[in-house]
């Protein structure tokens, strides 16, 4: 895993957080800024944790299963977590 500027990091929580609140609100663009979340964050600490929840996105309809959802919003907020712990270091 790849060390992460202050900068990358809080870039990366950016990204998680509006993930993490368009699942909670099953918006539309939660897959598409998941993914783009997912690159960004490849290498990265909380990387792995949006690279598979990108993966079940493209492989499920995350606004109408319930908890595939649920297991998204779980990975993102571990990658939240993995940001600012990466943010704060």
């Amino acid at each position: 895993m790849a060390r992460v500027t202050r900068d990358e990091a809080l870039r990366i929580l950016s990204l998680a957080s509006q993930v993490e609140m368009a699942l909670v609100r099953r918006d539309a663009v939660a897959g598409p800024l998941l993914a783009q979340a997912a690159r960004a964050a490849a290498g990265c600490e909380g990387g792995e944790h949006l690279a598979v929840a990108a993966e079940l996105s493209r492989s499920t309809n995350l606004a109408s299963d319930y908890s595939a959802r649920k297991v998204a919003q779980a990975l993102t907020r571990l990658a939240v977590q993995e940001a600012q712990a990466a943010a704060l270091s």
